[in-house]
């Protein structure tokens, strides 16, 4: 039963393997040029996002020490 279970077990991590090679190798030329366009977008909109998250912290922080809030 155990060893059944491996054959099995193998058998799916190969067919996954097998599927997920034959997806990247179906890509069109420029297909992996904008996906590491819209990587490094991505990158860039996560830092702004944080960075106005700080801002915002640092500000209230800033008020309340001031006794402006």
């Amino acid at each position: 039963m155990k060893n059944r279970f491996l054959a099995m077990k193998a058998l799916g991590v190969s067919t996954a393997a097998a599927l997920a090679g034959a997806a990247h190798a179906a890509l069109p030329t420029g297909a992996e040029a904008a996906i590491t366009g819209v990587g490094t977008d991505v990158v860039t909109a996560v830092g702004l996002v944080i960075l106005a998250g700080i801002s915002i912290y640092a500000a209230k922080k800033l008020g309340q020490k001031m006794g402006w809030l």
